[in-house]
């Protein structure tokens, strides 16, 4: 039996954003394998011990792991001097050691969490170790306690690229920090074509494109009598205020009075009361909403990496209309259930059109469920992880 460590810092018990549902969708292939999985995460401050029961009953009850350990970044300070002299002071040099680089990827590994995962490795022995995201890279800086495991990072996103706009920005040192980083492990994981391109050109370790997939939905296969004409599902991160702040005040005033849009997520929270939508700020089955929709959106101008929630839409036959940045991460950049448009008075002028036109919405609706079947399906991720594992 194969003996998996994977390490993701947030709480996957509900999946309640795109890189959470990726996760499951990775522990899930893990389960069907009967891999032995040892999934290892983060307490947060805000997080209480009922949480973290409730995700730990959530995955072994799903069978998705057989052994779970929450760590934690910051240790006690309860005695103050014992606390300073035996983590703070280490935390210092460590971020001392990293200021000369200038680059914009922030440390959040601590002394404390670096020692709690090291006596994780040091009592036990794993197959694959597989950690999440570049900014937890040194989990696994002392090779004396990797043994003969392989190492795999998984991205999950091109995190120079998410920082590009903060002040005093140096592409250079962020972009080689971030390289430096991706080489330390013996294979990288990549979200996206375009993710994959740039990290070829650049890192050692082999590059493999290991998509977001879920589970093909079952899809309402009638047309008549959808609730909503539109539907937007998106989280809170800045990305997503910025897109709903332009297609509402952009595209919105430009459609008719009688399109009735639903807004899923907490966006819904930064989206003004007097627009005439429904909101629903949580929902653990978007298969219901997504069913009772016809078109899709996704008026996003900034973020990197593949749009989790457009795929998803794509995989019920909906049609989703987007910006370029909507669009990104898609294998196909044609024929793929998107229509692109950057401007306002054609983003609207589309939403109408495909509405209204239905041989046009049922072509963008069959290349829309081709795509996700041919790049995004879970069987497609057997396709692409079975050769990981097979050595």
């Amino acid at each position: 039996m194969r003996k998996v460590l994977y390490f993701f810092p947030d709480d996957v018990g509900i999946p309640t954003s795109g890189n959470k549902t990726r996760v499951r969708c990775l522990l899930n292939y893990f389960k069907k394998r009967s891999f032995d999985v040892h999934f290892v995460s983060l307490k947060h401050e805000r997080d209480t011990v009922l949480q973290h029961q409730d995700t730990a009953d959530i995955l072994y009850n799903d069978g998705l792991a057989s052994r779970i350990s929450f760590l934690t970044r910051k240790a006690s300070k309860k005695n103050l001097l014992r606390y300073f002299f035996k983590y703070k002071i280490w935390d210092l040099i460590y971020y001392y050691k990293r200021l000369p680089l200038r680059t914009s990827i922030p440390a959040v590994i601590t002394s404390n969490l670096l020692r709690e995962f090291e006596e994780i490795l040091k009592v036990n022995t794993y197959d694959y170790i597989i950690i999440s995201y570049v900014y937890y890279s040194d989990l696994v800086l002392k090779s004396s306690l990797l043994g003969d495991s392989k190492i795999i990072i998984d991205t999950h996103d091109f995190i120079t690229a998410q920082y590009k706009t903060r002040r005093n920005f140096r592409l250079g040192v962020t972009m080689e920090d971030e390289i430096r980083r991706l080489n330390r492990f013996h294979e990288i994981w990549a979200i996206s074509p375009e993710e994959q391109y740039i990290f070829r050109q650049f890192c050692k370790p082999d590059v493999r494109l290991v998509p977001f997939t879920m589970k093909t939905p079952v899809i309402n296969a009638s047309l008549v009598g959808r609730q909503y004409h539109i539907i937007y599902v998106a989280s809170d991160n800045r990305h997503n205020i910025r897109a709903a702040s332009w297609f509402f005040s952009e595209v919105y005033p430009l459609l008719p009075a009688n399109l009735k849009i639903c807004v899923v997520g907490k966006i819904g929270s930064h989206i003004n009361d007097s627009v005439a939508i429904e909101r629903v700020l949580y929902s653990g089955d978007l298969s219901t909403y997504y069913n009772d929709s016809y078109v899709a959106i996704c008026p996003m101008f900034s973020g990197s990496g593949v749009k989790i929630k457009v795929i998803e839409a794509l995989s019920y036959g909906l049609p989703v209309i987007c910006t370029d940045y909507g669009a990104d991460g898609l294998p196909n950049k044609v024929n793929n259930g998107c229509i692109v448009h950057n401007d306002a008075v054609s983003f609207a002028r589309s939403l109408v059109e495909i509405l209204q036109n239905e041989p046009l919405y049922k072509c963008h609706s069959n290349h829309a469920k081709s795509l996700f079947q041919k790049y995004f399906s879970s069987e497609n991720l057997e396709k692409v992880l079975d050769p990981v594992f097979s050595d």
